[in-house]
């Protein structure tokens, strides 16, 4: 599902205009992603928890051409999803 359509089902459920629903949904993103960098982490009760990883620098390959390549340290979102939500997962 990608964003345009989140917003329209929200739209559908909430019997709103599909225009509000995808500025709602817009801000939402952007409100985790800003509390993200800010803070660290976002915890959802019931949902997950977002946060910010440091992975450590390594050693990879080029696939074209089997080079060894090193790559930085890098910082990556993760998410890790509440009780609630690893109870509807698993029910499928």
């Amino acid at each position: 599902m990608q964003r345009k359509e989140l917003a329209e089902a929200i739209a559908q459920r909430l019997k709103i205009t599909d225009l509000l629903a995808k500025q709602i949904v817009k801000e939402v993103f952007i409100a985790i992603i800003d509390t993200v960098i800010k803070e660290g982490r976002l915890e959802m009760r019931n949902f997950g928890v977002f946060s910010i990883k440091e992975r450590k620098p390594r050693k990879a390959r080029n696939p074209k051409t089997g080079a060894e390549v090193l790559l930085p340290a890098r910082k990556v979102l993760v998410f890790k999803p509440g009780c609630n939500v690893k109870k509807k997962l698993a029910r499928g």
